[in-house]
């Protein structure tokens, strides 16, 4: 199988080979093609793995709705898309990590300046005339 040249022919490659990924069949991906995603930065190596880059996962989502848009255009297509990794949204948990962190880290700063304000002035270490008190 030759390695598709034109992007057009390499986006809906890399909807196939996404697909494939999802199955756990990434053997059904040819060598050269892998090859030439990962060149273009669509997919990487991870740990001995395969999977989609941010610009990756993004093409793939416009190659999903292009094919969407196609196939409600021409009723009776037998192009049926993968639409899963489209409709399903995922939380960031980092986004969700971080938050928590400000907000804990805004309250304890709050929490230092009530303190501050409220509390009596801490006691002098040196007397008047400078020198420090001794044992009373």
């Amino acid at each position: 199988m030759p390695v598709p040249q034109t992007l057009d022919e390499l986006r809906v490659s890399l909807r196939q080979s996404v697909d494939a990924l999802q199955r756990r069949q990434a053997s059904e991906i040819p060598e050269q093609l892998i090859d030439r995603l990962v060149d273009l930065d669509w997919l990487e190596w991870h740990g001995g793995n395969l999977r989609l880059t941010t610009t990756g996962a993004n093409i793939h989502r416009q190659e999903i709705v292009r094919v969407r848009a196609l196939a409600e255009s021409s009723s009776g297509s037998s192009i049926t898309p993968n639409l899963t990794e489209a409709t399903i949204a995922t939380p960031n948990y980092q986004y969700e990590k971080r938050q928590r962190e400000l907000a804990k880290k805004k309250k304890k700063e709050e929490k230092a300046q009530r303190k501050a304000a409220g509390s009596p002035p801490a006691p002098a270490t040196e007397t008047p005339d400078g020198e420090k008190p001794g044992p009373a």
